[in-house]
């Protein structure tokens, strides 16, 4: 498979979208993939051993529709399989567009089903203290079937000869580097995310006096007359400390230079975004119209920390929206003082300066949110085929618990290669009696009950996580509508669109009636509900496997209606499966799935009629 990640925006963005690279690579090795970036971003994923290839998009490209086109003619002669666009802009609509991508994945917008078969919903609320920038970029992967991995972050690979040059600058300049080095971002990517400047003067001020350190700035040649302003209003005191002229002469050697650095601190950016990137702790301080829980990537009060107008200020932000915020962000600023910050930021330091940064690494910053733990259950028997799947699939959940009728195939081996997974074998009555026996072993409340020919969608996941963590309702029990497939083609029709099962319920308050054996009912105690999107039914993957199951359902059928001493005659053995055949095809609209159709209805009033033969055995016994 070949794949295709888009990215034009900055060095934060792609420093952040990198992951994806990762990720792929790791779940398929096999697997090429190209990055797609601004030509001005390429240092910040050199050396990056997940990236196949970079693409690069130039700025002459906006300039010439005929380079442009030229350039959307190069995608497509690669013949990608998959598109994943994270910049979801114009521009990458059309590299989308004309790439020929039978997948194409991005965010949702209100056109995005004309450019993308898969457009995603963004979640509106973090699982974990990574930031919905990283997160955001995750729930992309979970269409081509990669789950959400809390650990893996955004690096920046750094040379042996670029950090020699750098500890080569800092010695020229003859700085004590045995003191801590510290580099403030004195400069955002833009004014309206540049903290005002002679109040970075006093940050700058408060940095000095924390801690006996040598400071660096970040500013690139156009902003030296800022960085003056800057340097001229500190203390004569820190300006001592200040290492003015000590820069990188691009790029790269910046990248160095910060790898040099025990921490980071100011306006936030592709600086920021790049010290994380080399698992360097920092502070950030957030301009009024970002969004903290976007940006504020590994925030755990520690290593990472960040301020915001708004923690201060809240009644200037009542009734703003983004756009009104970032409109007027340079004269909010003006509220913003630096004494608001002096406390936090001062504590910040001294704390940092008092551990090991030596043995710091990024997932000691990782936090899962507290949220309603999910257990998944699921009964097998001889589903080898399945269940290396089915527990990937189910990855999202807290635990999962098999429970296993003693398969005589390799399902129980194949499930203990799973650590995280319980297996528990137990022997096989019933289907009501199986599940019943799974649900004592749920260690949580919330239970999501799949078979193991049954697949979780990633909307799907977002539903039910949201589901669970909703305390504003007093449902206990949720049905889902079914998709099902017929040797994975989708059925349509065929007396399947309506089916809806319980399958995500409060286990306290819910249990299986125990005198059905099959398409066993739940027992709920409590108010139901149902859920948005439908879950996916791999049911039968060949002819003999379809009739195979339903002569196992139709014995067990049997024996609940010989308990009833129901006694067949004509009607039963000619009339009800004939009627179940005329529903399925005619009244269902079987007929319009084609010879799928036609299996599927045969096959249900076959069932129909075996429950009979089955239960006229068990009469004479």
């Amino acid at each position: 498979m070949k794949v295709l990640i888009i990215q034009q925006k900055m060095i934060g963005d792609v420093l952040t979208c990198s992951i994806l690279c990762e990720l792929i690579k790791k779940k398929h090795p096999n697997y090429t993939v190209h990055y797609l970036i601004n030509s001005n971003t390429l240092p910040v994923v050199e050396n990056n051993p997940f990236i196949d290839e970079v693409i690069l998009f130039k700025p002459e490209l906006r300039k010439s529709k005929i380079a442009l086109i030229q350039f959307l003619y190069s995608v497509r002669k690669e013949q990608y399989d998959i598109v994943i666009d994270a910049y979801s802009k114009l521009e990458s609509n059309l590299i989308s567009l004309f790439s020929g991508a039978k997948k194409k994945i991005s965010f949702e917008k209100y056109y995005s089903k004309f450019i993308y078969s898969n457009p995603v919903k963004p979640i509106e609320k973090a699982v974990s203290n990574l930031g919905l920038a990283i997160e955001h970029r995750q729930q992309l992967l979970e269409e081509i079937g990669i789950a959400t991995n809390l650990n893996v972050f955004p690096k920046l690979y750094v040379t042996k000869e670029e950090n020699n040059n750098a500890i080569k600058l800092l010695l020229s300049h003859n700085i004590d580097i045995s003191k801590k080095n510290i580099m403030v971002s004195i400069i955002g990517s833009s004014k309206n995310k540049t903290y005002p400047l002679l109040y970075m003067s006093k940050i700058v001020d408060y940095i000095a006096d924390s801690a006996e350190c040598n400071i660096f700035f970040n500013y690139i040649p156009n902003q030296i007359k800022d960085a003056k302003i800057i340097f001229n209003g500190c203390k004569e005191t820190t300006k001592k400390k200040i290492f003015f002229d000590v820069l990188g002469q691009n790029l790269r050697s910046f990248i160095a230079l910060v790898n040099q650095c025990d921490y980071i601190i100011g306006n936030d950016g592709g600086a920021i975004n790049m010290a994380k990137a080399l698992n360097k702790p920092s502070y950030i301080i957030f301009s009024p119209w970002i969004e903290k829980k976007v940006w504020a990537t590994f925030e755990d009060g520690v290593f990472h920390k960040s301020t915001h107008m708004k923690d201060y200020l809240p009644e200037l932000f009542r009734n703003q929206n983004e756009s009104s915020l970032k409109k007027n962000s340079i004269p909010l600023y003006q509220h913003f003082k630096p004494e608001f910050i002096k406390d936090d930021l001062t504590s910040y330091i001294q704390k940092l300066n008092n551990k090991n940064l030596s043995k710091y690494s990024l997932d000691q910053s990782v936090v899962i949110h507290n949220t309603t733990k999910l257990s998944a259950l699921v009964i097998t028997y001889n589903e080898e085929d399945n269940i290396n799947e089915l527990i990937e699939n189910l990855s999202f959940a807290d635990e999962i618990i098999i429970v296993d009728s003693f398969s005589t195939d390799n399902t129980a081996q194949k499930i203990k290669q799973f650590k995280k997974v319980t297996l528990i074998q137990h022997k096989f009555t019933n289907f009501s009696e199986q599940r019943n026996y799974a649900l004592q072993y749920a260690n949580h409340e919330w239970v999501l009950f799949i078979d193991a020919d049954e697949r979780v969608s990633p909307k799907l996941k977002r539903e039910i996580h949201k589901t669970i963590n909703n305390t504003d309702n007093d449902i206990i029990a949720y049905e889902m509508y079914r998709k099902f497939y017929y040797q994975k083609k989708l059925v349509r029709f065929s007396g399947w669109q309506t089916d809806k099962v319980f399958r995500l319920y409060n286990k306290n308050n819910a249990s299986y009636k125990s005198d059905l054996f099959v398409h066993e009912l739940l027992d709920i105690n409590g108010e139901t509900g149902v859920l948005n999107e439908k879950l996916q039914h791999f049911s039968f993957n060949n002819y003999s496997d379809y009739k195979g199951k339903m002569i196992h359902y139709a014995t067990l059928r049997a024996k609940e209606l010989h308990i009833q001493k129901l006694k067949p005659n004509a009607f039963h053995f000619y009339i009800k499966p004939f009627y179940r055949f005329f529903n399925h095809y005619i009244l269902r609209l079987g007929i319009l799935d084609g010879k799928k159709g036609i299996i599927i209805s045969y096959l249900s009033a076959y069932y129909v009629y075996r429950r009979y033969v089955e239960l006229n055995k068990l009469n004479k016994n």
